[in-house]
Formats: structure tokens, sequence, C-alpha cells
């Protein structure tokens, strides 16, 4: 009934297994109803309901990734995707639009193996 707040969050272990204390939260979104296609672009649209959750996004002490599930009406197929919705609101220009383009890209293990490997810089062993 009520959709506000931060759904959960992930912590990242370091290179020695260790909790790093390097984490990221999850908005998650299943359903299709949650993404609509601009027809002035192609471009899939995520509808912020109320103005408060694109500051309360903001003012997260961690980046909040978008994550949103779908389903394929023709094939029955589900897949997952997610964006770093705090980079995305605060590197456009129109800061108070409650539109927001979501170019999600599957979630997937090798998606949040990159992004845990962006917290630890690679040893160098030469």
């Amino acid at each position: 009934m009520f959709d506000y707040g931060i759904d959960g969050e992930v912590e990242f272990r370091d290179d020695n297994g260790q909790p790093s204390g390097r984490k990221i939260y999850v908005q998650l979104k299943s359903g299709n109803s949650y993404l609509r296609t601009r027809r002035s672009d192609g471009k899939e649209i995520f509808d912020v309901k109320n103005e408060r959750h694109l500051s309360y996004w903001l003012n997260q002490p961690v980046d909040v990734f978008l994550v949103i599930r779908q389903t394929d009406e023709r094939t029955g197929e589900q897949t997952i995707r997610w964006m770093n919705v705090t980079s995305n609101l605060k590197k456009r220009s129109d800061k108070q639009s409650r539109q927001i383009v979501f170019d999600g890209e599957a979630l997937t293990m090798t998606a949040v193996w990159t992004l845990r490997d962006g917290y630890f810089p690679r040893k160098s062993y030469s």
C-alpha cells in the first residue's frame, strides 16, 4: 500500500571476502506498468509519481539503483533491469522533471561484479 523508502541494500565484500561497508541501495519495481514508451523519441520513461521521491533518492548516503522486473506479454519471459538513478538525477539538466529516462541494463551477475569491481581497484602484480 505504501511505496516510499528504500527496499534494500547491497553491501559488497572486499577482495579478501570481508564486508567492506561499501554499498548501494535498491528501489524495486515489479510489473509492466512502471515503464512507458515516450512517443516523441521512443525512449522508455519511468514516471516518478511523487516529487518527494526525487529528493529522497538524491539525499541518500549511497547511490540508489532502480530495479524493474517486467514480463514480455508475448513470450511470458521475465527480465530484470537496473540503473543508477542517483547518477541519472545528478547529471540531468531538468532537475524538476518527474520523468526518468530508463536506460537500465540487464541485472546479471556480470553487471553486479562489474559494479563491485569499481569499488575496489585492481591490484598490480608487476
